[in-house]
């Protein structure tokens, strides 16, 4: 039975042990940051299910391992695997989709998955000096951050002359897209979209100004309620006014006549 905290990993075809690299260095043992790729398919391990899987696209996704690009199971299940060996993962709730599940795939706040891998390649961590000089991960590289840093590995580095050859847009920091040396294989996220600002619709503004002169909401507006906007503007609404906004003379100033009425404009 899996325990409430365990990930249960069985290599059932391949290499179930392995030294870390071949003969020509090359990580032949899942690491930590090791760039990994392989296959798998995911499956409700109570009843048998099958939920997701990477042969539906024909393509072994590759990440690298431990950097949270995957559920927390998954990420922790494959370090230490072998090239070529194929496992199941058993992964309790808590490491998969926590109490939110995955509605859409079937997958509820005690689904125990199951995902059998097969690990077809691995690479060795891409280095990333930015990383580790970007102490408090904001995406840019403070002179302090940068002393602190050389300081730590006893290198003595002229922090002036490095942000006047690094720091090309005169900020005082050192972006991603400024730094010169390993930083990696990605950058960091995109800046979340504004949302977009949709332009009133004069209609429905001139619709809503009518609602409001129109106060005893009868659907026209009368010679009365007209008058006492003007009166709220602090003007006087002469006779001329109101005889061209009645334009059929009933008294009233329907919603059609309000509309084609230019006379309103200058309200």
């Amino acid at each position: 039975t899996l325990g409430a905290e365990e990930i249960n990993v069985t290599v059932y075809e391949g290499p179930k042990s392995c030294p870390d690299f071949d003969a020509e260095k090359n990580p032949i043992k899942i690491q930590t940051d090791c760039s990994v790729a392989f296959h798998f398919t995911a499956y409700d391990n109570a009843t048998g299910k099958r939920i997701e899987s990477s042969h539906d696209l024909g393509v072994a996704p590759s990440f690298p391992v431990g950097q949270g690009k995957v559920i927390a199971g998954l990420d922790q299940g494959l370090i230490g695997l072998c090239k070529h060996s194929k496992a199941n993962i058993v992964i309790p709730p808590h490491l998969a989709y926590g109490t939110r599940g995955k509605p859409e795939q079937g997958v509820t706040k005690d689904t125990i998955l199951r995902y059998e891998v097969e690990i077809i390649d691995i690479q060795p961590p891409v280095p990333n000096d930015f990383k580790h000089i970007d102490s408090n991960k904001d995406w840019k590289i403070s002179r302090s951050e940068a002393k602190y840093y050389f300081d730590s590995k006893d290198q003595n580095v002229d922090i002036d002359a490095l942000f006047e050859s690094e720091d090309t847009d005169g900020d005082d920091y050192v972006s991603w897209e400024e730094f010169t040396g390993p930083k990696g294989a990605e950058g960091p996220p995109p800046p979340p979209q504004k949302q977009q600002t949709q332009e009133p619709d004069p209609l429905e503004q001139a619709a809503a100004v009518f609602q409001q002169m129109d106060t005893d909401r009868d659907g026209k507006i009368s010679k009365e309620e007209l008058a006492a906007t003007f009166d709220a503007l602090g003007e006087k609404m002469s006779d001329e006014f109101w005889d061209e906004s009645d334009a059929n003379g009933d008294g009233f100033v329907s919603i059609e006549e309000f509309f084609g009425d230019p006379g309103h404009e200058e309200l």
